[in-house]
């Protein structure tokens, strides 16, 4: 598909952050902006069940998004460190941002358990009011409403000076003084990671089992892959990945990441997003890239510990007999 892309005269490329307005063929798109910040995907249910949360809410949105010309580029952040809170002025976890626009007008927070063993403290996090009830995941309708109103006007207020609220200092002082003691944060190597900041996304072809263990045919790369990205996980790093056969949202809600697969096609993947910039396409990271692309420590991905990781994967994908 040709594409036509015009600027205005502002001298920006297609997203355009002087009116966030892009015109492909003749349909006018316009950029919308959802930021999703949390402070942990793997142990807080609270954050865990916001993000699905908010996934039913685009889905349920993406024919009004079609329809209206909304270009929609999701932002997943996780707030590692108090100097990415203060970068995102960040007041409390989960937090949802449509166009800057916090979906929540006031912070209300309560005891998170799950966090509070994440920092071997007692932690607050965020509930939300909708409708005069209070939740610990927010409803899908509350969402809803929060991204129409982004849609239809509502604009950020005026930025106040940020302060890292008193509970987040306590959390990140906490998680970075945290080693095994019995605290439940499983770190055993004295949180080696406690400065790991960086955001990585893969997208990936249309595949059954992304361990590369279906069928007769072993495919290597793909079981290196999987194998790195089981080791990051065991040592606190989280990298997505999505696939075309399960996870065509993620493409469209990634507008860069879009734009290239609508010109290129599928031969443009795979394609590695860090810190929502495209950095890698058309191959996988090399182990040593996976470290310097996450600023990880060398050795962690040693050999060793990836022949041991390939003996757990599996195959994973639970489609039965019919391909594996």
């Amino acid at each position: 598909m040709e594409n036509l892309k015009t600027n205005a005269g502002c001298g920006c490329n297609i997203v355009c952050s002087c009116n966030e307005i892009s015109v492909v063929g003749e349909l006018l798109v316009k950029n919308l902006n959802i930021d999703f910040l949390y402070l942990d995907l793997n142990t807080c249910e609270r954050c865990m069940a916001t993000d699905e949360t908010l996934q039913k809410a685009l889905a349920v949105l993406s024919g009004v998004f079609d329809t209206l010309g909304y270009q929609v580029k999701l932002n997943s952040v996780n707030i590692t460190s108090k100097e990415l809170a203060q970068k995102y002025r960040f007041l409390s976890s989960p937090t949802i941002r449509v166009n800057g626009v916090d979906i929540c007008s006031e912070v209300k927070e309560s005891d998170c358990a799950d966090c509070g063993d994440l920092c071997g403290d007692s932690v607050d996090c965020r509930i939300f009011v909708y409708e005069g009830k209070e939740y610990e995941q927010p409803p899908v309708a509350m969402i809803v409403d929060g991204i129409l109103k982004a849609v239809y006007g509502e604009k950020p207020g005026v930025d106040k000076p940020y302060t890292l609220p008193d509970n987040l200092d306590k959390f990140f002082s906490g998680k970075n003084n945290c080693c095994d003691s019995g605290c439940g944060c499983n770190n055993t190597q004295s949180n080696s990671n406690e400065q790991f900041t960086k955001t990585m996304f893969i997208y990936e072809p249309a595949m059954c089992c992304p361990t590369g263990l279906s069928g007769s045919a072993v495919d290597p790369e793909l079981l290196r892959v999987a194998s790195v990205l089981d080791t990051l996980a065991k040592n606190g790093v989280r990298v997505n990945r999505y696939n075309l056969t399960d996870g065509l949202q993620e493409f469209i809600n990634n507008a860069d990441v879009f734009e290239r697969l609508d010109d290129e096609g599928n031969a443009v993947l795979p394609i590695v997003v860090v810190d929502g910039k495209i950095v890698i396409s058309k191959r996988y990271p090399s182990n040593e890239e996976f470290l310097k692309l996450l600023e990880l420590p060398d050795g962690l991905l040693d050999k060793y510990t990836l022949l041991k990781e390939i003996k757990d994967l599996g195959c994973g994908c639970g489609c039965g007999s019919s391909c594996c």
